[in-house]
């Protein structure tokens, strides 16, 4: 199962454009789901909140598992593009780790991005989390936010999504 998920992501990456090396975290969209900015004002401007578990600890503190982490930004729009204009992780205490985009990236409608944290960045610790802010056209879709994290140790493995909701933006 490990080589197909190999070779899965060797033939998207040859189609993606990925903002870092392979090894730490990317951002990773086709782009063919990119679109240029739209003509019209982005009048519903919002945020969207994710945690994140790249860290989890067990048996009382004892042990710690790290887990690979895909954060999802999907366009649910069928008619209008979706401006994903910022994309910051944090720590478990609230500290910025990373911001991801130096220009926003516009998505077409029903098109998607997703951001790796691979399974040994464990630089967010426990708690991590990821705010997205974005913008769309008056009546569009809110965009659906969520993050799939699996660990792979020898032969078991575990996954869990998280789902993003809605938080206020500041101005």
């Amino acid at each position: 199962m490990l080589a197909l998920g190999a070779a899965l992501a060797a033939l998207f990456a040859a189609d993606a454009v990925s903002s870092r090396d392979r090894d730490q975290s990317a951002v990773i969209v086709s782009p063919e789901a990119t679109a240029p900015a739209p003509e019209q004002k982005l009048s519903n401007l919002g945020r969207s909140f994710v945690p994140l578990h790249s860290t989890l600890i067990g048996q009382g503190g004892v042990t710690r598992l790290n887990f690979s982490a895909t954060l999802s930004i999907h366009n649910a729009s069928a008619t209008h593009v979706l401006a994903v204009q910022q994309i910051d992780y944090r720590s478990g205490s609230g500290q910025l780790v990373e911001s991801y985009l130096p220009a926003p990236i516009y998505l077409k409608p029903y098109a998607s991005l997703q951001v790796i944290i691979a399974q040994d960045d464990v630089r967010a610790g426990v708690g991590a989390s990821f705010t997205v802010d974005w913008g769309a056209a008056a009546g569009a879709d809110e965009p659906v936010v969520d993050a799939l994290m699996a660990s792979f140790v020898g032969t078991r493995s575990y996954s869990f999504l998280s789902p993003g909701r809605r938080v206020s933006r500041p101005q």
